[in-house]
């Protein structure tokens, strides 16, 4: 061997080559073997239109590469419970989190029941039990009339509606409302708070829809809380009037009822 530093060299180089070679193997195929792995994702078993809610029939789990999963798709079925569809999704697609919402955030129409429809109706702490309806209690409906002339007052009370669903006070709707976590302790909520006059927000047939809101328009109207425990759905009763209350045969001058405003600490 003539010039053994350069055979040795060439040897040195080819062996170092030759590592770096196998480290690229092996880098790439780790690649793949990542990209290539399954991963359990959740598809739809059907076409799905949008404002459906999601459960365990609707989508079922299969393995699909990494590298076909699209981002933020769900795995497990408990993901799925109870949200709702935001946007169409095709039989066969990944069910992805960007494509559903929760309940609370699908506004007041995801709680209308079927042939329903949501009507609001205006109270105060006076002719709405002072305060204390809250979404998913049940109410009768009183709406108080004049039919008289003039001085002379013919006034009546009568039951409109009995049993109505309470879909929400206000803006609450029955979600609470978050407080901000301190020193990891566990969440706490708050109900969220009420002003002198506010809208009680019921759930009543589209018939009933239009006579609550001629109801509404004519006369004065007061909700009576029902008990949590209440049996009988619909009672029978007989309209009031100024002489089935007073006992008085001839008509009164109706006094119209004041006319107040609750005044909160730093309101105006």
């Amino acid at each position: 061997m003539k010039n053994p530093k350069a055979f040795l060299f060439a040897l040195a180089l080819a062996f170092l080559m030759t590592l770096v070679q196998c480290r690229y193997v092996h880098e790439r195929e780790q690649q793949l073997l990542y990209t290539s792995e399954p991963l359990p994702t959740l598809v739809a078993v059907r076409d799905l239109p949008a404002n459906v809610k999601l459960d365990e029939t609707m989508v079922e789990l299969v393995e699909v590469p990494r590298t076909w999963q699209q981002p933020r798709a769900l795995s497990q079925v408990e993901d799925i419970l109870g949200q709702i569809t935001s946007v169409p999704i095709l039989q066969g697609e990944q069910v992805v989190a960007t494509k559903l919402v929760k309940p609370d955030e699908a506004g007041l129409a995801f709680y209308v029941p079927k042939k329903y429809r949501a009507v609001a109706i205006a109270v105060d702490e006076f002719n709405g039990v002072g305060g204390h309806v809250k979404p998913g209690n049940y109410v009768d409906v009183i709406g108080t009339f004049d039919f008289g002339q003039g001085d002379k007052a013919d006034v009546r009370t009568v039951t409109l509606f009995q049993n109505v669903w309470v879909l929400s006070v206000g803006d609450d709707i029955g979600q609470p409302s978050a407080v901000t976590l301190v020193d990891g302790e566990e969440a706490a909520f708050q109900p969220q708070g009420l002003s002198a006059s506010y809208t009680v927000t019921l759930a009543v047939s589209p018939d009933d829809a239009q006579k609550l809101l001629m109801a509404q328009t004519l006369g004065e109207l007061s909700l009576s809380l029902r008990s949590l425990w209440e049996d009988e759905r619909f009672v029978e009763l007989e309209h009031a009037t100024i002489h089935s209350t007073l006992g008085i045969p001839q008509r009164v001058r109706h006094r119209q009822r004041a006319r107040w405003e609750v005044i909160r600490a730093g309101g105006f």
